[in-house]
């Protein structure tokens, strides 16, 4: 017997002794704890076990954790410990063990200078204003939400594990999507779902209230966001697969994040939902039909949408106006760009502190006489809020990340047609169009639930390098094939 059969019979003598030794630990633990947390933990284990042995399903793990929320939903409604730096050590035991820090440690570096340029920004901001607080927990914030941009560098491979991650961010957007739908439809709001459908009633325009859901994410506009930067990877999908069962499921997934975007009551979410649909439209060989498609859709939205809805859009119009009669969101969406304005021009260079606007807020709008509510606010506007919190400084950051990103895309997409893989460039498109629907909704939105940002930045920034790899994948596969 050879030293290789030996090995591999021991291997599989242990992944038997191992799976009979776990149904027995699982069957021992059905008989003391409710059935529920043994299927669970079963669940966790497999995943954690599937992460070791495979880094790249960690990629998988972490789309799927960060769109449905599951650390910060198994935290505020079940009371349970974080789970997202554990799967981060999962993550980084499984690249021990799989030996991969010579191969992969150049792919995240481009995140990891966008992630460590914020932090210096932020803390500078922070450092320099006399009254700030949370210093180590808001710095500690920004460093997990940008560590997914790092992994995305580092965990991407060729277009398959492209592939592989934009399905993983689809399915998760579909299916709170539809449980959003669901839910509306329905009526079923004496449950949010274990916290994955989330609700509130908020006015809509004039003094009418209504529901508006807000999936996972607890805030009807950033979950709007979120389904709006998720969109096009479901198109691309749609247009992408030739298997009918693999379209079927990204046209479910799109027509289900397209009614919950509505179902929001979102403003800047329609808004970010018509500019990807006509960017999207623009790539599309069928121009024509998906026009027509386009047309269709907009106006059984139109017809469908829910009472006084088109009056909430038009008052988009009174933005900026202070008068008596304006609608209360607009006056206050009004009063929070002032008082960003107001505190960028007293401290110009670095701004109140990343984070501290709320704080700032109330003192800035007291002599306004636009918005009389004390609660806390934010600066509903990126730009302005960097330029408020982070100063000249932060407006720079923001404009050379962006710079860097639109740059990133345009070489990955490059190499990709150059390799003739209109799969990978597609997927690049899709990708770009999600982050021009981040643009977008962010005239209306701070930054805030930053993580699938991030994560399409980090994607964004790894697209040379996949495309890099992905040529050398084939060019091996020809050489093998000549040899």
């Amino acid at each position: 017997m050879t030293a290789v059969a030996a090995r591999g019979r021991l291997g599989g003598a242990t992944a038997v002794l191992g799976t009979v030794g776990a149904a027995s630990v699982a069957a021992a633990a059905a008989l003391v704890l409710p059935l529920e947390l043994v299927v669970a933990g079963a669940i966790a284990l497999i995943g954690a076990a599937a992460i070791v042995l495979s880094p790249r399903a960690g990629l998988a793990a972490v789309a799927v954790f960060t769109v449905l929320r599951i650390p910060e939903v198994a935290t505020e409604f079940h009371g349970a410990p974080s789970l997202f730096l554990p799967l981060l050590a999962l993550i980084a035991l499984g690249l021990l063990v799989a030996n991969r820090q010579a191969t992969s440690s150049r792919g995240g570096v481009s995140a990891a200078v966008a992630v460590a340029a914020f932090l210096g920004v932020a803390a500078i901001s922070l450092l320099t204003a006399p009254d700030a607080t949370g210093t180590l927990s808001t710095l500690r914030g920004i460093a997990e939400d940008g560590s997914v941009a790092v992994l995305a560098g580092l965990l991407l491979g060729g277009t398959a594990s492209l592939r592989g991650l934009a399905w993983a961010l689809v399915v998760a957007g579909g299916a709170v999507g539809a449980l959003a739908v669901v839910q509306f439809t329905l009526g079923e709001f004496a449950t949010n779902f274990f916290g994955f459908a989330q609700w509130a009633v908020q006015n809509i325009v004039d003094t009418t209230d209504d529901v508006r859901i807000s999936g996972p994410v607890g805030d009807p506009n950033f979950f709007a966001q979120w389904l709006v930067m998720l969109l096009p990877l479901a198109i691309d999908r749609f247009a992408d697969e030739t298997h009918r069962r693999m379209r079927l499921l990204a046209a479910g997934c799109a027509g289900a994040m397209t009614a919950a975007i509505v179902l929001t009551f979102s403003r800047g979410g329609l808004l970010g939902l018509a500019v990807i649909g006509l960017v999207m439209l623009m790539r599309s060989p069928r121009r024509m039909r998906m026009l027509a498609a386009l047309a269709m859709v907009t106006a059984a939205l139109v017809l469908l949408a829910p009472g006084r809805y088109l009056e909430r859009l038009s008052a988009l119009s009174d933005l900026g106006g202070v008068e008596a009669g304006i609608d209360p969101s607009v006056r206050a969406r009004t009063a929070e760009l002032t008082a960003a304005l107001r505190m960028f021009s007293a401290d110009p260079l670095t701004g109140v502190g990343y984070g501290s606007f709320s704080e700032h807020y109330a003192a800035t709008v007291r002599d306004l006489g636009i918005d009389l509510r004390a609660t806390p606010r934010e600066a509903h506007n990126l730009v302005l809020q960097f330029a408020a919190e982070m100063g000249i400084v932060g407006v720079l950051l923001l404009a050379g990340l962006a710079a860097a990103v639109a740059a990133s895309i345009r070489r990955g997409r490059r190499h990709f047609r150059s390799i003739s893989d209109g799969r990978g460039d597609g997927l690049g498109y899709a990708v770009a169009v999600g982050l021009v629907g981040y643009v977008v909704t962010s005239f209306f939105l701070h930054l805030d639930f930053a993580r699938l940002p991030w994560l399409l930045t980090g994607v964004a920034l790894a697209l040379p390098r996949v495309a890099r790899l992905e040529d050398a994948s084939r060019e091996m596969a020809t050489h093998g094939v000549e040899r």
